[in-house]
């Protein structure tokens, strides 16, 4: 049952998906400046990876953090297994 709720969060994660932030999300993580109520579109972001021999870009459905001025991921935003989506709600 877990899976099938990860593989479904994974298919509708994608670039432009807009996501309304919950009150639950807002007050267990407290992730950057985000309130409830606020709604987010994901873009791609840029992230480098060191595989052990050399760096490489990938791309992932993200959000711009201003005051770091670097991409959060889906799964930095909402955990590998999007434990952490919570309340939040898909608008799209």
């Amino acid at each position: 049952m877990k899976n099938t709720t990860i593989d479904q969060l994974k298919e509708k994660l994608v670039v432009g998906t807009k996501i309304k932030i919950g009150i639950k999300y807002t007050k267990s993580l407290r992730f950057g400046n985000l309130k409830a109520g606020d709604v987010i579109e994901l873009i791609d972001g840029e992230f480098e990876y060191d595989n052990g021999l050399y760096t490489e870009t990938q791309s992932c459905p993200s959000i711009w953090n201003e005051k770091s001025k670097e991409f959060d991921s889906i799964y930095h935003l909402f955990g590998n297994d999007f434990e952490n989506f919570l309340d939040n709600q898909i608008l799209n």
